[in-house]
């Protein structure tokens, strides 16, 4: 018998959608629509994967049925212009035996910005002190009337009837998250006093009634419809609480919705609305703690799953930070009769089939890095371990990818994610792969990584494990603790070669910078190379808050991603920290949902961080600057710890690149400095495209 038996039991929601697991695609926005919200090759691929993937039921998101919605890379349905495309994502389900519903979406009040830059819409007026996410995370809700809302409810079933015809196996009606529905449900939004009031549920819940009372007479009663709905709220007055999600599920189960699928939201000054993936990052605040048993378990939102559950005779959807076993758990234990899955769909839209086939080891596991939540310019969202993530048709590498059209012998220099993950493709191509590891064994400076950064929230440990099954498996020939040489290399002979050898953290070039209180990543590498081996990076992160070799006061060179990351470690152990830093980037490289909860914080804890200083010399009295009005400071220290970001690394490149008989050659990861790669993203993509390419 399977050990996740109950996940991959089939299900039936209604008569019309029998499900083939348990395991649902959460619905997400994936920002990989056209601008106009029209369905391109993107998202069609993107949707197609997660149904060629196993998935039993996949949820299409954020569908906007108003066409004044603000926010961009949304899918629409308030035209018919949109049903081809939209058909097309449908079809593409339906080929690999996945049903598909259509979440119907509008921000409402919790948008950033309304129609031309205006103002958020919601249930009622709320001015700047009203709101329950300050600026800049929230603004100011312009109330509807009821002659807006009535107008509002046509545009809603007009895009129902689209979702219909384009083939969807039923409709979710999103009332979750602070958007337009929710906003009414809350009392945290709603201060009407009319018949959509907030003086009862009943009055709160009324606009969700008629929604789904009229999808019901509209589409008869085999249609399947769901509901989606917050099962908590957390920071701010008048939150839902479990009590008030399980009266609003019975209420909307009577008007006639067939599932519930239970999430949750969060207010306050250090944003948190995305639920919980960053929820406790860097440290819980307060009102969090005496929920951490639960994050730290089955899930946050667990709880409210379960209570609703028990009060409700339809199916049940938990989800929060879900994986295989805490998937199987909750299912096992009767908290609910299915599990969404969000971003770990997203790292491995295969994650159905391998559990299914019982391929735990080959699972590409999310992260929880934040990653997808900061896409670059031009570009939407992207994923740090699955470079294909809405790039399907250009990056995928399934295990039966096309071989080379003449396989040939590909070394590769460097064992961090991008070396490994050079050598994987290049492997699964047919190559003849040989990989070099300097270090006794692989990962780079992951273990370090994971040192600093500890599991509580984002989690690596994931990642070397995964890329040593798969080198294992697909042959790859491994040579630990080797140092490769140009020589080693002209005697090799290889066709291609792939360099891995990270980047360089170098010390400025200033006077003083070899003093015995300057210390930076080479040396502290060099200092925990041994403990991480004996201890793991897990118990040193934990070790570290009782022994750490440095001075009370520390001073860190470099503000972007290596010195925040430093200093909310040293934070954590005691220190005090000043955060120098030579650009106006502070912060560059953390993802804005990670960002937005660290400088406050770092700000609440007295982190002087100060942005566009030259650092000039240490002498005894300290680190003297001169700041960007070209004043000059001397700023005082115990410890002086250079985190700043890597450079290129053109070791071995130089000596081979342009001579006679060098193979070609291609650089990875961090060796192509910090622009170019030091990001575990840039690094396991790079590496993707290098295996393509080889």
């Amino acid at each position: 018998m399977s050990d996740f038996a109950h996940l991959l039991e089939p299900i039936v929601i209604n008569r019309n959608l029998r499900l083939r697991n348990r395991m649902v695609k959460a619905p997400q926005s994936s920002w990989f629509f056209e601008e106009d919200g029209s369905a391109g090759d993107r998202v069609v691929g993107f949707y197609e994967a997660l149904a060629r993937g196993g998935v039993g039921l996949s949820i299409l998101s954020a569908i906007t049925w108003r066409s004044d919605h603000p926010a961009g890379l949304y899918g629409a349905l308030w035209d018919d212009r949109f049903l081809p495309g939209i058909t097309r994502i449908v079809e593409r389900s339906h080929a690999h035996g996945c049903p598909i519903m259509c979440q119907l979406h509008h921000s409402g009040a919790s948008a950033m910005t309304g129609h031309g830059g205006g103002l958020p819409i919601g249930p009622s007026d709320l001015g700047p002190d009203e709101i329950p996410c300050p600026p800049p995370v929230g603004k100011p809700v312009r109330g509807l009337s009821l002659e807006e809302i009535e107008e509002d409810k046509r545009l809603y079933f007009a895009a129902a009837e689209r979702a219909h015809a384009a083939g969807f196996d039923g409709i979710e009606v999103h009332c979750a998250h602070g958007y337009y529905l929710e906003s009414f449900v809350s009392r945290v939004w709603n201060r009407r006093d009319d018949q959509y009031g907030c003086r009862n549920i009943e009055n709160r819940t009324r606009l969700v009634v008629e929604i789904i009372t009229e999808l019901r007479r509209r589409f008869g009663p085999d249609y399947p419809i769901g509901a989606r709905i917050n099962g908590r709220e957390w920071g701010a007055n008048g939150c839902q609480t479990i009590e008030e999600a399980v009266q609003t599920a019975q209420i909307l189960e009577r008007a006639g919705a067939n599932y519930i699928s239970v999430s949750g939201y969060g207010f306050g000054p250090l944003p948190f609305r995305y639920l919980p993936d960053y929820w406790p990052y860097p440290e819980p605040e307060d009102h969090m703690k005496p929920f951490m048993d639960d994050f730290r378990g089955l899930g946050l939102l667990v709880p409210a799953a379960e209570a609703v559950k028990k009060a409700v005779k339809v199916p049940v959807i938990a989800v929060g930070r879900m994986d295989e076993v805490k998937g199987e758990a909750v299912l096992a234990q009767g908290k609910a009769d299915l599990v969404a899955f969000g971003r770990m769909l997203w790292a491995d839209p295969e994650f159905p089939n391998k559990v299914k086939e019982g391929r735990i080891a080959d699972i590409t596991r999310c992260t929880r890095c934040g990653t997808c939540e900061d896409p670059p310019a031009g570009r939407p969202r992207r994923c740090r371990v699955n470079p294909a993530f809405g790039r399907e048709s250009e990056l995928a590498v399934p295990e039966n990818v096309a071989r080379a059209e003449e396989p040939g012998k590909v070394r590769v220099v460097g064992g961090g994610p991008s070396g490994m993950e050079a050598a994987r493709v290049a492997a699964l191509r047919g190559h003849d792969v040989t990989l070099y590891e300097s270090a006794p064994a692989l990962g780079g400076k992951l273990p370090l990584a994971c040192m600093v950064k500890g599991t509580d929230v984002e989690d690596i440990r994931s990642i070397v494990p995964y890329f040593k099954h798969q080198l294992e498996k697909l042959g790859v020939k491994l040579r630990l603790g080797t140092t490769v040489t140009a020589d080693m290399v002209r005697a090799e002979k290889p066709d291609v070669l792939i360099l891995g050898t990270g980047g360089l953290y170098e010390l400025p070039a200033i006077p003083g910078v070899e003093s015995g209180r300057v210390t930076g990543v080479n040396r502290m590498g060099r200092q925990v190379k041994l403990p991480l081996r004996i201890f793991g990076p897990e118990l040193l992160h934990r070790l570290t808050k009782i022994f750490l070799p440095v001075g009370h006061h520390v001073v860190i060179l470099g503000g972007r991603i290596e010195g925040l990351q430093g200093a909310a470690f040293l934070l954590k152990r005691g220190r005090t920290v000043t955060v120098l830093e030579e650009s106006e980037n502070i912060g560059a490289g953390i993802p804005p949902r990670y960002l937005d909860r660290l400088l406050p914080w770092l700000k609440k804890k007295n982190v002087e961080i100060i942005s566009g200083v030259k650092y000039e010399a240490i002498v005894p009295e300290g680190l003297i600057v001169t700041d960007k009005t070209g004043a000059t400071r001397t700023v005082k220290g115990d410890t002086y710890m250079v985190l700043t970001s890597q450079s290129p690394n053109n070791s071995i490149l130089d000596e081979l690149e342009g001579r006679p008989g060098a193979p070609r050659i291609i650089r990875v990861g961090s060796a192509n400095g910090f622009e170019g790669g030091s990001l575990i993203v840039n690094a396991i993509e790079t590496g993707r495209r290098a295996g393509l390419e080889a």
